[in-house]
């Protein structure tokens, strides 16, 4: 067991090898900006509040598609089940086009919708905040889907295989 302490600095490598012990659900995110089309897995997703409705996740920087998350005024995101795996690489993958080949219509507030069965809350842009590498987007829960069935895949389950 590596320990660091208040004289070492904790880098970022040693922060997520830590944050992988923590269970999460894996969602994929998804929005549309004047036209061009952006999705990401992420597993930052959290509620914030009940009244209003807020949830929030956090996007990379150094997101290739950055500059669209940084405009949007929604997004979609969709826990994902075990069913949902498939999703996971084409929206992890960096440098292609995430939705070539893939079916999915517009939400209530135009973000594709990529996965029909699964918890689904989508969300009118509330804030963003900076948060060192990353921005964090709060939402305001327009529209949600709560299936009776799910089995939600978590890092655990995904990584592990």
């Amino acid at each position: 067991m590596t320990v660091t302490s208040v004289d070492q600095a904790v880098t970022g490598a040693d922060l997520r090898r830590a944050m992988g012990h923590w269970a999460t659900g894996i969602s994929v995110i998804t929005t549309q900006s004047e036209g061009t089309l952006a999705g990401l897995v992420s597993n930052s997703f959290t509620s914030v509040s009940l009244d209003p409705p807020l949830v929030s996740w956090a996007v990379d920087k150094r997101s290739s598609s950055f500059d669209v998350w940084n405009t949007t005024d929604n997004f979609a995101v969709h826990i994902l089940s075990e069913a949902d795996r498939g999703l996971v690489q084409r929206f992890v993958a960096k440098g292609t086009d995430k939705f070539a080949g893939l079916a999915w219509e517009p939400g209530v507030l135009g973000s594709p919708i990529v996965a029909a069965d699964v918890p689904r809350i989508e969300c009118r842009l509330w804030q963003r905040v900076d948060a060192g590498d990353h921005v964090i987007l709060i939402g305001e829960a327009v529209s949600v889907s709560d299936p009776e069935s799910f089995h939600p895949l978590t890092n655990h389950v995904y990584w592990a295989k």
